[in-house]
């Protein structure tokens, strides 16, 4: 099938608005409401888990108990698009599979409402099971565009602009106007408004973007969508209880890792190119740049998001800090799309490695600025001002757009063409294990679980670690850059 834009009008012209396909920008709101839904109620997560549910525990039991649930859900939630993505390939199809996903979020965002917490743990489990299913949202971005199209990357630009005015609508809304007004339960009614919103845009107009995945026999078998609900609905239970031992779940993870590993080592020497496994050597390498900067990252949906509701002085609610990031992602993504081809014009665009010593530079200084603001900025009433807040944001946004938007086109790149796919399912799952490991990280700055210090200097102790590991970290990137670019053999 030719993937340039194939729905025409009576005049046989291809149904454009704004110089790109009419289906891109049925995508691109559906794209809005998914992200709306998602960045809404984890404005608020963790915190709420500790209140709602480990309230009669200290609270440093309670932020702990909320962290590791929290992080733990989240990381299920990104490591789910493997088994999702093969799902929609071999037995849904990309359109019908995203329609069920979003359909399925909706009583999983109802279900979080309940005062219970197993109830709310089912909510969490059939969230992150449907999530696997949206996978193929991405992928339909591409399929509007010829792969010679020039509009193609700027499809993809707009649909990460889709992402985040998504991302920062939601905390004013969900987590303010809402969960600070009615209480944070409702929530999860207002994220659940707006999954509604884009599963009725996507179905409305589903007979017009069928055409957009490839035509297979075995994807119109009637059954398959009942067998794919009854799965779900059987993994729902089991899912919870994993949930409800994160130590469990954190283990599980590791050990998958682990497992990902070892594919690609044997992998690797079963077929015997040196020049491939140089390249995957690279990707593990990056890969680790990567699990270490959104590890830091991470936290601020669960101890940046404490502090900022305990030690911050702020005109407005903890929560709307969750807009910060895709704030800064709005104003300053052009500017670093400019930026790059500006210094590749002069022959001075760092390779890819040095761009990852770049981010973990950027991510480690947020950590530096933090100290700072607690050991220079304390008020009186043990509250530091919010800017400081802000700039750490600001700093880890920067290091987010030096890293991040190559990563994926990274895997393409470096991975063996047969093995590309399993490969990027292999670079989420980093994130996956990247919020693991955030929320263990965010447990010691409570003073429980090896933490030295408890209240605000418990954050500044764990903080000041975090910033001399980053930039330990990014040193091995940034002087080991040559050594790690030949090992990519001709990949930028």
């Amino acid at each position: 099938m030719n993937n340039d834009t194939t729905l025409t009008q009576g005049s046989g012209a291809p149904e454009t608005f704004w110089g790109h396909p009419r289906q891109l920008w049925t995508l691109l709101a559906v794209t809005v409401g998914f992200n709306f839904s998602f960045y809404g109620f984890r404005a608020y997560l963790a915190p709420y888990i500790a209140e709602q549910f480990y309230g009669t525990l200290s609270a440093a039991a309670a932020q702990r108990h909320a962290d590791l649930l929290a992080s733990g859900f989240l990381a299920l939630m990104y490591a789910t698009p493997i088994a999702g993505g093969y799902v929609a390939d071999k037995i849904l199809g990309e359109v019908r599979a995203l329609a069920i996903s979003l359909w399925l979020l909706i009583p999983a965002l109802l279900l979080m409402t309940l005062p219970d917490l197993f109830g709310f743990e089912v909510g969490l489990a059939l969230l992150a099971l449907s999530v696997g299913l949206s996978i193929p949202l991405t992928v339909l971005i591409g399929r509007n565009y010829a792969d010679n199209d020039p509009r193609r990357e700027g499809g993809y630009t707009l649909f990460y602009l889709a992402i985040n005015l998504g991302s920062f609508i939601a905390p004013f809304v969900c987590a303010d106007f809402v969960g600070h007004r009615y209480g944070y339960r409702w929530g999860f009614v207002a994220a659940a408004a707006g999954e509604l919103v884009a599963a009725l845009i996507f179905q409305l107009r589903l007979r017009k973007l069928r055409p957009l995945a490839p035509r297979n026999v075995k994807f119109e078998r009637p059954h398959a969508a009942l067998w794919v609900l009854l799965a779900i609905g059987v993994l729902v239970m089991p899912t919870a209880l994993l949930l409800s031992r994160p130590q469990i779940l954190g283990w599980i993870m590791y050990a998958l890792m682990a497992v990902l590993v070892l594919y690609f080592v044997v992998s690797c020497i079963r077929r015997g190119d040196r020049v491939q496994t140089q390249r995957y050597v690279a990707l593990l390498l990056l890969f680790v740049a990567l699990v270490v900067f959104w590890t830091f990252s991470f936290q601020g949906v669960t101890s940046l998001n404490f502090f900022a509701k305990d030690y911050v002085n702020a005109p407005f609610n903890y929560t709307l800090f969750q807009s910060a990031n895709p704030l800064y992602i709005l104003i300053f993504a052009p500017l670093m799309a400019l930026i790059w081809p500006w210094l590749g014009k002069r022959g001075k665009d760092p390779s890819t490695p040095r761009k990852f010593g770049i981010g973990l530079v950027l991510v480690a200084l947020s950590y530096g600025v933090m100290v700072a603001g607690i050991r220079f900025g304390t008020a009186a009433d043990g509250k530091i001002g919010w800017g400081v807040l802000a700039g750490c944001y600001l700093a880890q946004t920067i290091g987010e757009l030096a890293l991040n938007p190559i990563g994926y086109g990274l895997v393409g790149l470096l991975a063996a063409p047969e093995e590309a796919s399993f490969a990027m399912g292999g670079w989420f799952f980093g994130v996956a294990l990247a919020y693991q490991l955030a929320g263990w990280i965010a447990t010691l700055t409570t003073g429980s679980s090896g933490g030295a210090q408890s209240g605000i200097a418990g954050y500044e102790h764990v903080y000041l670690r975090m910033f001399v590991v980053g930039i330990g970290a990014s040193l091995v990137y940034l002087l080991g850059a040559p050594q790690i670019r030949k090992l990519m053999h001709g990949v930028h």
